[in-house]
């Protein structure tokens, strides 16, 4: 007598095909967020380097300045002061404390070329879109050693600096990296990401006890200046048809307007 025995096709069922593609779904949903928090973490630890090593060139050239900062020292190509930070990094050139431009670049952020020049001039060196460091005005080498000295572009110069998070991880200026987060550096020498007061609009460093923060008590409440990055052209501007003067403030309206996108 024969008996029938059923025997099972090799291969997948369509819900275990099914089965098999949400468990995909749903570990490649858990990953790609770990990805992205790690890419964040990479590229601020760069761009918090870069931050501490034009600090290292300031106190570099302040050495053989009477400690005093380039901004605060005449360019004798121009027989001025800095006007804005591309002008007083550019002083450093100059002056051979550095020769290789990127450390004024963000991987998030404006980002120099490597082309800097022939001396003396070396005037292809932090050119406009090139920098994305602002730094206080005014300050020496024998300043508090807890003042901010150099820190991401803010949307202007007003102390203390304000940044637009609406526009983080795009390459504007004032923008911020996702989260509401800038990279700011002391005048000892430490950079370091600092959490902001919000995450979208208008934010600033958070207030401590007594109304101060971060740049105002250590400053004593004073009102310090600002040297910002020199921007121009596009949405990387703060205006699309005239350069934009140094310092000028840009309308609301453009901050939040759509720009070129880049992964922080």
């Amino acid at each position: 007598m024969k008996t029938n025995t059923h025997r099972r096709d090799v291969g997948f069922t369509l819900i275990e095909l099914l089965v098999v593609i949400t468990i995909i779904a749903i570990l490649a949903g858990l990953a790609i967020p770990a990805g992205q928090a790690v890419l964040k973490m990479a590229r601020q630890n760069q761009a918090t380097n870069n931050c501490k090593q034009v600090i290292m060139a300031l106190k570099q050239f302040a050495a053989k300045n009477q400690s005093q900062y380039p901004d605060s020292v005449l360019n004798p190509l121009t027989g001025g002061t800095a006007q804005n930070a591309n002008e007083a990094f550019h002083l450093l050139f100059q002056q051979r404390v550095i020769d290789d431009e990127r450390i004024f670049g963000s991987p998030a952020g404006y980002s120099p070329d490597g082309m800097i020049g022939k001396s003396p001039a070396f005037a292809n060196a932090v050119t406009a879109n090139e920098n994305h460091w602002a730094m206080t005005a005014g300050l020496t080498d024998t300043s508090a050693s807890n003042v901010p000295l150099v820190f991401e572009n803010p949307v202007a110069a007003a102390w203390p600096p304000q940044w637009n998070a609406s526009v983080a991880g795009q390459i504007r200026p004032g923008r911020t990296w996702t989260g509401g987060q800038v990279i700011i550096g002391r005048q000892d020498g430490s950079a370091e990401v600092v959490d902001l007061n919000g995450s979208t609009g208008m934010v600033t460093v958070p207030q401590k006890a007594g109304g101060m923060d971060i740049f105002t008590q250590a400053t004593d409440g004073q009102t310090q200046g600002i040297l910002l990055p020199v921007v121009k052209g596009g949405v990387t501007g703060f205006a699309k048809d005239k350069e934009e003067l140094p310092g000028s403030l840009p309308e609301h309206e453009d901050l939040l307007k759509p720009a070129t996108p880049l992964e922080n």
